[in-house]
């Protein structure tokens, strides 16, 4: 779905990539020889400033120097399931011409350090992201991380998910990093102002989880013979 974007949009994608490390030279192979595996040259360390293994004390400070936001802006919850520490924030333009982002900062229930982030876009969170954006700002974002260097052999891209949404991106870095890009787009029903569902509406939501461990997340588990 084309859509138009103000100047500067791609460069404001690149701000959400976390840190990257440079590509890496692959030298010539010799005539004969076995053309050598491709490997991972992304390192994904974090979101920005928070980087894996952070304090709560720690990421709250990353929070405030990567976009001013004062502490009392930020929402602390705790998963009833998985019994982490969720530190959640509102940033405004996150992507340049999009409305608004929800940032989660996710702490591990052991650690209680930093061992994932998401970030969401939804037409529910701000009626500024139209689906139209955010499939455009999927498409931008896959395209990126098809170019930022993780390991060929784990990247996955516009894969159907059982509950019908997009898994657009999957990929690892070198230590087994994960980024994640999910997009689920439908219809819902607005309610009018006598409480009765209105007219169908279509709506989307955009997903980038990056993930510390993602094979053996830091989260609660019940141990077998518990009960």
């Amino acid at each position: 779905m084309p859509i138009g974007f103000r100047a500067g949009f791609v460069g404001a994608l690149l701000s959400v990539l976390p840190m990257l490390a440079g590509a890496q030279t692959t030298p010539a192979t010799p005539p004969g020889a076995a053309a050598p595996q491709p490997v991972a040259t992304t390192h994904v360390d974090g979101f920005r400033s928070a980087k894996w293994g952070m304090t709560e004390a720690q990421v709250k400070a990353a929070i405030r120097a990567d976009f001013n936001i004062a502490e009392d802006k930020l929402k602390s919850t705790e998963n009833p399931t998985e019994k982490t520490q969720v530190l959640t924030i509102v940033v405004p333009g996150l992507l340049g011409g999009g409305g608004n982002a929800q940032v989660s900062y996710i702490l591990g229930f052991a650690s209680q350090k930093l061992i994932q982030v998401k970030v969401v876009w939804s037409t529910m969170l701000d009626p500024l992201d139209t689906p139209q954006k955010i499939v455009a700002a999927a498409d931008q974002l896959r395209t990126l991380f098809l170019g930022a260097g993780y390991d060929p052999r784990t990247i996955a891209v516009n894969t159907k998910m059982a509950d019908g949404s997009i898994l657009v991106f999957e990929g690892q870095d070198a230590d087994k990093h994960t980024t994640l890009l999910h997009l689920a787009t439908g219809t819902a029903r607005t309610i009018d102002k006598d409480g009765k569902p209105g007219t169908p509406v279509a709506v989307a939501a955009l997903s980038l989880s990056y993930i510390l461990d993602a094979r053996n997340p830091d989260i609660f588990r019940l141990k077998k013979g518990s009960l």
